[in-house]
């Protein structure tokens, strides 16, 4: 009760936010590289189309979009998990179709150097031309959640998409958001992004409903109540923006930060600080978790998910038409950059690695057998 009261009135006090992102008027200096003037311009602006960057640096011209489906995603990495993060990159540019153009809005942590941004975007030479690479200095969640990231897994990385409504501009209505090397994208997702973007116009976002916290969490939240993952989330950033949401997490988390423990910080937070609840779910193929697969010679795991929780036992059937038509994978419970999973998993993972044209730098960084 009391954190509903709390949670209403904070809600009540907030304001309008503003929008941060600037017109792409760039000073382009030719005695430096490509990189360097990103960093340069970076530092000024506090982000940076690279795609403008390039074409200003190359005096080359970007081919019109006018008949290009378009998709917007965000994603959130540091210098430590670009790597990471290029797998998921990869795997959305191979398999979108010719006809969509693809958004990349990553939030920059850590003072992310030019020459990891120059190494992302070469992704989209090496795999997909039609796509944009847009990147967002996210130093105020590295402030504002700096003692979560003391004790998170992947640190800020784990806290700084919160900032998405604070970054993307007005003009864009809805992205997806998603979380780096345990998600592989396996179809195009422009069907996903257009469905039900249209159908954001009352709800807060839309995602798969999760098993873990019905089960498993244990905190001063209800998790008896619906879950969601936050591994893929598509986001209304109109009705982020309607109030100034960010700050209103950032306060209830230093609010609640030392009563209880966050187990996926993320989408804990989505889940249970926001004034709305996730009231519709995505099909379970847009967000298809490895450890619930019915294969009749692979069952062992689903078994020991069965016998704690009957959630995905219920759900069978949708588990089994999920994974004939599976979108998006999530390797969260077996990340394979780990050396877990099955040889199929490693096998599929690797595949999108060795894509970016880095692939021994992963294995060699990430990917322990």
């Amino acid at each position: 009760m009391f954190f509903n009261i709390f949670l209403f009135y904070s809600y009540l006090l907030i304001i309008v936010s503003p929008s941060f992102l600037k017109k792409e008027n760039y000073q382009i200096d030719k005695s430096i590289s490509l990189s360097e003037n990103a960093d340069k311009i970076f530092k000024q602006k506090r982000e940076i189309n690279f795609n403008k960057l390039n074409e200003l640096y190359n005096n080359i011209k970007q081919q019109k979009l006018s008949k290009y489906n378009e998709v917007h995603i965000t994603l959130c990495f540091n210098e430590k998990y670009h790597l990471l993060a290029s797998v998921t990159i990869a795997s959305i540019l191979k398999n979108a179709y010719t006809n969509t153009y693809i958004y990349f809005h990553i939030i920059a942590l850590n003072n992310l150097p030019g020459k990891i941004m120059e190494k992302i975007f070469s992704l989209r030479k090496k795999i997909n031309e039609k796509s944009e690479f847009i990147f967002y200095n996210g130093e105020q969640a590295e402030i504002d959640f700096k003692e979560g990231a003391k004790i998170s897994e992947r640190g800020i990385v784990d806290y700084a998409r919160l900032l998405i409504p604070e970054l993307i501009d007005d003009s864009i209505e809805s992205v997806i958001s998603l979380d780096i090397g345990n998600i592989i994208v396996e179809k195009d997702l422009y069907d996903l992004y257009e469905l039900y973007k249209n159908n954001l116009t009352n709800l807060a976002y839309y995602g798969v409903q999760d098993v873990y916290s019905k089960c498993f969490m244990k905190s001063i939240f209800n998790h008896k109540a619906n879950y969601t993952n936050g591994g893929v989330l598509l986001i209304n950033i109109k009705k982020f923006k309607e109030i100034n949401i960010y700050k209103y997490m950032v306060k209830m988390f230093k609010y609640i930060f030392n009563k209880t423990k966050f187990y996926r910080p993320y989408s804990d937070i989505m889940n249970d600080f926001l004034p709305w609840k996730c009231e519709e779910y995505l099909p379970l193929e847009y967000n298809m978790p490895e450890f619930i697969k019915l294969n009749e010679n692979n069952q062992t795991d689903y078994l020991i998910w069965r016998k704690n929780c009957s959630f995905y036992y219920a759900k069978k059937d949708d588990v089994i038409n999920a994974e004939k038509n599976v979108v998006i994978r999530n390797y969260e419970n077996y990340p394979v950059y780990k050396g877990k999973g099955n040889k199929y998993m490693q096998k599929e993972w690797l595949k999108y690695a060795d894509l970016t044209g880095f692939g021994e730098e992963i294995r060699k960084n990430y990917f322990r057998r």
